[in-house]
């Protein structure tokens, strides 16, 4: 069944009514994840011929209604982008090939509905999969008052390059951060297109860095996007370890771990918890992270070190990757998750608004 955006967005029936199967809904208890609450009695040939999941009722009626900064309009949603594939694939080799074939759309409109309906008042946003200037002219132009910028080494400049140094990405983020970015945009250890650099080559990016005293958010973990099939498998603990190399050469750098590892907690999630309690210089933003990663991380090093995010770039659920975990590009589910979390409501608030409006060195809401 292929479903357009229109399609999708008109779609109101559950997966009982899509595929004639029952799908046990067992209570939500206060400190347990969504993904490990919503078993489905649904086998995995139904869920490929689904392809585009209808929203369970935890995304309209789910209990991140009921948070303090929602109601307020406060939230800030620290990891989001705005351009995707216009169709995805149902595995990772069909979106690699939707990846390779370079088309894109804009989906600014679909994210700032989002952050209507779930009281996010900002949104970090970073340009992804196009040019930097593509989304300046675009999202951050059509929507300044809603968007904080975050930069991007991917320019019309270097789109296509074989190699990117340090010192050309530094001149990059610095015109970036002239024009109003706040922070280094989602990137991958920042070791180049190749990973050829060193963590010591990286000098002249963290010299920026430090100069404008902004947060640098980094992809951790496996998380739901994978590895695609032309690119070298590394297991949790070997981007664990590379983690760990950047941050102690760097201890004056706020690094944010992306997702705090993904959705699977073990090890992923776990290791970038140890990440976070082996240095202070780290913060943990939680999307895709299941409430009890969430309360961990509260524990550990506490909210002032957490931070919530969605890594929003669509509007309909994913359909490649674990098919049980299709929506969890959506802000409501891991605003459910910071809801569902066994901590306080202060903390709450801390995760959703007040450690990224430190770290962004945004005036108190």
């Amino acid at each position: 069944m292929k479903t357009s955006r229109r399609q999708f967005l008109q779609i109101g029936t559950t997966l009982e009514a899509e595929l004639g199967v029952s799908v046990a809904k067992p209570p939500i208890p206060r400190s347990t994840s969504l993904g490990a609450t919503r078993q489905s009695t649904i086998s995995r040939p139904d869920l490929l011929k689904l392809k585009s999941m209808p929203p369970p009722p935890e995304a309209a009626d789910g209990p991140w209604r009921n948070l303090t900064a929602v109601k307020e309009k406060k939230v800030i949603d620290f990891h989001t982008h705005t351009y995707e594939t216009p169709i995805q694939g149902t595995n990772y080799k069909e979106e690699a090939h939707m990846h390779d074939i370079d088309q894109w759309s804009d989906f600014t409109e679909g994210l700032i509905d989002s952050m209507n309906r779930h009281g996010v008042a900002f949104s970090a946003l970073t340009p992804a999969f196009v040019p930097y200037e593509t989304v300046a002219e675009t999202s951050f132009k059509t929507q300044p008052q809603r968007f904080i910028r975050m930069t991007s080494a991917l320019t019309r400049q270097t789109k296509g390059a074989a190699e990117v140094s340090p010192a050309e990405m530094a001149r990059l983020y610095r015109e970036q951060f002239a024009a109003g970015a706040r922070g280094i945009g989602e990137t991958n250890f920042m070791l180049g297109v190749k990973g050829q650099y060193s963590v010591k080559d990286l000098k002249p990016i963290i010299d920026l860095v430090l100069e404008r005293d902004a947060p640098v958010l980094l992809h951790t973990g496996w998380a739901v996007a994978g590895q695609r099939p032309n690119q070298h498998y590394k297991a949790a603990w070997r981007w664990a370890e590379d983690m760990g190399s950047l941050f102690s050469e760097y201890p004056e750098v706020k690094f944010v771990l992306g997702h705090t590892g993904g959705v699977i907690e073990t090890p992923d999630a776990w290791q970038a918890i140890r990440l976070a309690c082996s240095f202070d210089n780290t913060y943990c933003e939680v999307s895709k992270s299941p409430a009890r990663i969430i309360t961990a991380a509260v524990g550990a090093v506490g909210a002032e070190r957490v931070l919530f995010g969605s890594d929003w770039n669509r509007v309909e659920p994913q359909t490649y990757g674990p098919l049980d975990q299709g929506y969890i590009f959506q802000q409501w589910y891991t605003l459910n998750h910071v809801a569902e979390a066994d901590i306080t409501e202060a903390q709450r608030n801390q995760i959703l608004y007040k450690t990224a409006r430190t770290l962004l060195r945004l005036p108190p809401a």
